[in-house]
């Protein structure tokens, strides 16, 4: 009877640290799996940021690319014309002078949309009493919408002379609804640079939803 009472009392023992090894299990598991959740988190985040960085990075290289190519088929285009009178979106789509990765709209009503989703303008520029003076339609402006502040920032830096990422024969930069803000060493003020710490003030002061838009002025 001893001996039965013994075993009935080692059994219970041995049930009891089984359970409380089971707990102990349990308990490490759950702790694991926090720790996976934690890790499987930091790692989604960590991606969405990076892919966010690349896309961004990615449209603005685009939109760099095509900014430049409007406006060197716009020259190319108007090289023998005294003027860019009649200069549109439509001109150039006609003549096939526009990147198609631009192209929106539809055949009967083409238009042209930037990396963004906006509605790419171009035309004339009107005149300039100056200085420097600008005669009508003697150069042309291409108005890029809905850029992200930190795109802007990239697109519009340009030096003295006017030359910038998107190419050379910038005669403005308009932020917004903001005033024009001339490159030009030979502008009204000559100190006025868009340098990367100028251009991050004036896209940020000038943006809405954390977008701007921006014109840029050229020269023929």
């Amino acid at each position: 009877m001893v001996k039965r009472t013994e075993l009935m009392t080692h059994l219970s023992t041995l049930a009891r640290a089984a359970r409380l090894g089971a707990a102990r299990k349990r308990g490490v598991t759950l702790i694991e799996a926090v720790l996976y959740i934690s890790i499987a988190l930091a790692l989604i985040v960590g991606g969405l940021v990076f892919f966010q960085q690349a896309s961004l990075a990615q449209r603005t290289n685009s939109a760099v690319r095509n900014i430049s190519a409007i406006a060197s088929e716009t020259r190319g285009l108007y090289q023998s014309a005294n003027s860019f009178a009649n200069l549109s979106e439509g001109t150039l789509i006609s003549a096939g002078a526009v990147p198609s990765s631009l192209l929106g709209g539809t055949p009967a009503a083409p238009t042209l949309v930037n990396e963004w989703g906006g509605n790419i303008v171009v035309g004339p520029t009107a005149a300039i009493v100056g200085p420097p003076v600008f005669a009508l339609n003697s150069g042309f402006f291409v108005t890029y919408p809905s850029v992200p502040t930190a795109a802007c920032v990239r697109l519009t830096s340009a030096d003295l002379s006017g030359s910038g990422r998107v190419g050379s024969g910038i005669r403005s930069v308009t932020f917004g609804n903001a005033a024009a803000v001339t490159p030009s060493s030979g502008g009204a003020n000559p100190t006025e640079q868009l340098e990367p710490g100028d251009v991050a003030t004036l896209c940020t002061n000038n943006a809405a939803n954390g977008v701007v838009n921006i014109r840029f002025d050229f020269n023929r």
